[in-house]
């Protein structure tokens, strides 16, 4: 039992010690713990000092780095103004110099002071002479361009001409077949009567050759009686003498040879159209009297020109049988052409109804090849729509609606419409001022143009799209875009009088440095454009001279960046625009 005690004490001794020994490895394992979290805090810490010394650091390197810039900008303008200094006094030891100089050269060259005076006198004469030529050349340059406006003009108005002429040569033909149809009946007709004639002429010829020694006494008694006395009248008797023979002629033309022989036989027709017209019915002396018209109207024309009727020919025939008949036809065919041209644009510019019309014209040059296939050269430069056009006041633009890209926008801040309706964008195209939103200036907001114009009524609309569409396309998907865009306007702004703007030209720089971002592009743009303005409801503006130098670029002292011009100069364009005012005209409801 002791022994069982004792180990049992043992073994609660040994727990004991077991359980120190876990108390004491758990309070090791708790130190540890708490030794690595301060270490952990520490390097945090640390490692927060070390970020904070580092910040410190890069601010004191910006610091430094500023005084640095500051110090060197202080450096750079104290050696500008050392410069200037240097430059001043330069500048005024020169004027010094320049000074002494000419006190020197005045003392010591007064006598080649008269030949100096001479030689200026001699450059100024030629410098006079090469401004006159300048002048002249300037004037041969403004002739010769006025000559091929003219010839332009000439040319289109040849052109037209032509057209007319042609359409009026193939109606006339068209006449003219129908008439020669007519004809050819009326002569088989004139051919039967004729023909029947004949028969009945043959069957009395041996009654005219038995009544020829008669009129032959008659003949020779008329002629004694006419160189006896003038009461009569010789140039009557000799007129009644051709008809006579110009009835017989017609009558019996198998006799014409033995009638030539009989020089006095000219007065038979008398007693012969006498006897006939007992023996004829009332039908047939009509048909005579007209024989005898007809016969008279040939003996009336000149010589080489009378048609024979019997000769087969019956387009010479007939045009002798209906002279005044045709006459009258033709003067009824100007005056449809003229009903059908009423609508066309005449010399005057003014339409019938005193209505002014406005011409687009073109001054033409030699196109330069391009290897864009974005444009081609025009070869035309398109000028403003020549119009009566009006001076008006800002208050012009109070029903006005302006659509366009950046310029446009430019035009809306600075140009001082504020009463007008701007719908512009940059970057806005032709192919999307229908298609996407666009930003109404006035509010700021987004809309879509289709919307706005069918619900909202304008009096003007301008347009000026093109410089977005540059480099993209090519001039003649743009010109079928623009048409497209203006007939839907058209459509639903019917009253509205729509003013296509001129995309401004950029300045030289600005053409050098670019492919397609050029003057010649644009002028492919705005020449496509301009064919579209009908001078009635439609213009075409072109404020580009405003801004241009003698050479089409923009003037680089008017723009900031080649493209847009400064806000102070917006001015002159919307004087521009007040300048080229189109009054409304009544429609007259039908």
């Amino acid at each position: 039992m002791k022994k069982q005690k004792q180990q049992g004490k043992k073994k609660k001794a040994e727990k004991k010690k077991q359980q120190n020994q876990q108390k004491r490895l758990e309070q090791h394992v708790q130190i540890e713990q708490q030794n690595r979290q301060k270490r952990t805090e520490q390097q945090r810490q640390t490692e927060q000092q070390e970020q904070l010394e580092q910040q410190k650091q890069i601010a004191q390197q910006k610091q430094l780095e500023q005084q640095n810039q500051t110090e060197q900008q202080r450096q750079i303008a104290q050696q500008k103004q050392l410069e200037q200094q240097r430059q001043t006094e330069q500048q005024e030891q020169l004027e010094q110099q320049k000074q002494i100089a000419q006190q020197k050269q005045l003392e010591q060259q007064n006598q080649t002071e008269q030949q100096r005076q001479i030689a200026q006198q001699k450059q100024l004469e030629q410098q006079r002479q090469i401004e006159q030529q300048k002048q002249l050349e300037q004037q041969r340059q403004i002739a010769q361009q006025k000559q091929l406006e003219q010839q332009c003009q000439t040319e289109q108005q040849n052109q037209l001409a032509q057209q007319k002429q042609i359409e009026e040569q193939i109606r006339l033909e068209q006449v003219r077949k129908q008439r020669q149809l007519e004809q050819q009946k009326q002569l088989e007709k004139l051919k039967r009567k004729r023909q029947q004639k004949e028969q009945r002429q043959k069957r009395d010829w041996k009654a005219y050759i038995y009544n020829c020694p008669y009129l032959i006494a008659i003949s020779l008694t008329s002629l004694a009686v006419m160189f006896a006395s003038d009461e009569i009248g010789i140039s009557a008797i000799a007129r009644d003498a051709q008809t006579f023979v110009c009835k017989s002629y017609a009558k019996m033309p198998g006799e014409r040879d033995a009638l030539a022989t009989i020089s006095n036989g000219l007065m038979q027709d008398d007693n012969k159209n006498t006897s006939d017209m007992n023996n004829m019915s009332d039908a047939e002396k009509g048909e005579e009297n007209r024989n005898t018209e007809e016969a008279q109207a040939e003996n009336t024309l000149p010589e080489g020109d009378a048609a024979d009727p019997e000769s087969g020919d019956p387009v010479a025939a007939t045009e002798t049988e209906n002279a005044g008949k045709r006459k009258g036809e033709s003067n009824d065919l100007q005056s449809e052409d003229g009903q059908q041209d009423e609508h066309d644009i005449p010399e005057n510019g003014v339409e019938p109804e005193g209505v002014p019309k406005g011409i687009t014209n073109f001054v033409f040059y030699e196109p330069t090849p391009t290897d864009s296939r974005y444009y081609e050269d025009a070869g035309k430069v398109a000028l403003t729509t020549e119009y009566p056009y009006a001076k008006e006041n800002i208050g012009y633009f109070d029903d006005a609606a302006f659509l366009g890209d950046s310029r446009t926008l430019g035009i809306s801040d600075y140009a001082g419409l504020e009463e007008a309706d701007f719908y512009c964008d940059s970057g806005m195209t032709i192919f999307k001022i229908l298609e996407e939103e666009v930003t109404y200036q006035k509010t700021g907001s987004k809309v879509l143009m289709p919307e706005v114009l069918q619900n909202k009524k304008y009096g003007k609309i301008y347009i000026m799209l093109g410089m977005n569409e540059l480099g993209y396309g090519n001039t003649e998907m743009y010109l079928e875009q623009y048409r497209q865009v203006l007939n839907q306007i058209r459509e639903w702004q019917p009253e509205a009088i729509i003013y296509i703007m001129a995309n401004l030209h950029v300045s030289e720089e600005k053409n050098n440095m670019e492919t397609e971002f050029n003057n010649m592009n644009i002028n492919s743009k705005n020449a496509a454009s301009a064919e579209l303005a009908n001078g009635t409801d439609v213009f075409y503006l072109d404020v580009n001279p405003v801004f241009t130098d003698e050479e089409g670029y923009l003037n680089a002292e008017l723009t900031f960046d080649g493209v847009h011009l400064y806000a102070k100069h917006y001015d002159a364009w919307r004087e521009f625009l007040l300048e080229h005012a189109v009054e409304p005209v009544a429609k007259e409801q039908p």
